[in-house]
Parts: structure tokens; sequence; C-alpha cells
């Protein structure tokens, strides 16, 4: 094969290459967007979790409330009992030790109360934290909206461009003699980013190992496919 003939073909792979590169480019962005995706929506899920747990505290905290109100009455028709029994006692002594049990029951009673209202500020609490929440998560959800729109956009335009170069490449490779295309293809299917590179400094423009002399001859006349003995890419040599 003549030179001039050898250096068209590697003209046409230099920009089938530069086409299948920004194809590469445009899938590795196209396999990203789940991804992120997915990670604004662990995020928001954050938001959704504060606010689960922070709903779970409030009924927590007045299911207390209400187990304080629930012992507070029972205590309170515990001291009615011992006042109805007042009555009925003719003993001074029987009388004395049913007030004293009444006091204990009240002393009991005052600290439920407060409890109860310790318990309800806490309750107050949890829901200015519940509503706090519920207007971050609002937020969250705007702002998660308005980026899964920008990456649904994005992927559309990515797809349109990655179609178009696909067709662009089908009009290139027309004309380039299949072993050629051949060894393109594959060394670029195992590099995964270049298979045509430049000499430099007499070494592989890809991996950069020293080339002997007799391949830079080869490469100098331009007669025929030469590899790099090392990584497997396609040489030229650029004048």
């Amino acid at each position: 094969m003549d030179k001039q003939t050898v250096l068209g073909i590697i003209d046409k792979l230099l920009i089938i290459q530069e086409r299948d590169c920004r194809i590469a480019r445009c899938q590795r962005e196209l396999d990203d967007i789940p991804n992120l995706k997915q990670n604004i929506a662990n995020k928001l899920d954050q938001h959704k979790t504060a606010l689960e747990n922070a709903k779970t505290t409030i009924k927590t905290r007045l299911v207390a409330v209400k187990q304080r109100e629930v012992e507070i009455e029972s205590l309170r028709q515990q001291i009615a009992k011992f006042r109805e029994q007042q009555f009925q006692i003719k003993s001074n002594e029987e009388f004395k030790v049913l007030n004293r049990e009444i006091a204990v029951l009240q002393e009991n009673i005052r600290g439920l109360e407060d409890r109860e209202i310790e318990l309800m500020e806490t309750v107050e609490q949890a829901l200015q934290e519940e509503n706090g929440l519920k207007a971050e998560l609002a937020k969250a959800e705007g702002a998660v909206h308005g980026e899964f729109q920008q990456f649904d956009e994005r992927l559309k335009n990515l797809e349109a461009e990655v179609q178009q170069l696909q067709l662009d490449r089908q009009g290139l490779v027309v004309g380039i003699p299949e072993d050629w295309l051949s060894r393109y293809n594959r060394v670029m299917e195992n590099r995964k980013d270049v298979a045509l590179v430049s000499v430099e400094k007499n070494a592989c423009g890809g991996c950069h190992m020293k080339l002997p002399p007799h391949v830079l001859q080869d490469i100098k006349r331009a007669d025929a496919i030469i590899t790099c003995s090392f990584c497997g890419r396609l040489l030229y040599w650029h004048a």
C-alpha cells in the first residue's frame, strides 16, 4: 500500500477516533446520570426520614402524656374511694390513716402532673421541629424536581448527540480497508481511550515506551499497519 493511501486512512481514522472519544465521553456521562439522580434522591430520603422520626417522637410523647393522664385519673378515683370510706368509718385513727393515704396519692398526682407538663413542653418543641422539617422537605423536593428536570434534559441532549456521532461514524468508515478498521476497533475496545497515536520523542504516544529504530523507520515509511509492541496501539508519524 502506498504512503499517500496509508496517510489518507490514518487521517480518516483520526477523525473517527475523535468521534469515538466524544461518544465515549457522552456515554460515561449518560451512565453517571442514574447514579447522580439516585444520590439526590437519597438526600431527599434523609429529609423524609428525619420528618418521619419527628412524627414518631411526637406520637411517643403524646402516648406518654396520655399515660400520665390515665395514671392521674386512676389516683383521683382512689382518692374518691378513700373519701367515701372516711364517711363510713367511726374510728378516728382509721380516718387519719386514710388521710395519710390520700396525702400520698395527692403528692403522686402532683408529681405526675409536673411530668405531664414537661412532656407537653417537649411535644410542643417536637411539633416546632416537625414544622421546620416539613419546610426543609418541601424546599428539598422543589430543588430535586428542578435538578431531575435538568438531568432529564441533559440525558435527551446526550442521547441525541450520541446518535448523531454514530451516524457520522457510519459515513466516515466507508472506504477504510477492513483490516485497518478491524484492528482499530479491536484496539479501541481493549484500550478504552485511544487506538491511534502519534510517535512522541521516539516513543509511543499512548504508553510512552521507547520504540526501536527499525520500528520508527517503518512508521515513517507509512506503507502498512504498525503497532506498538508494548500496548498494541496503532502508530503514525506526525510530521
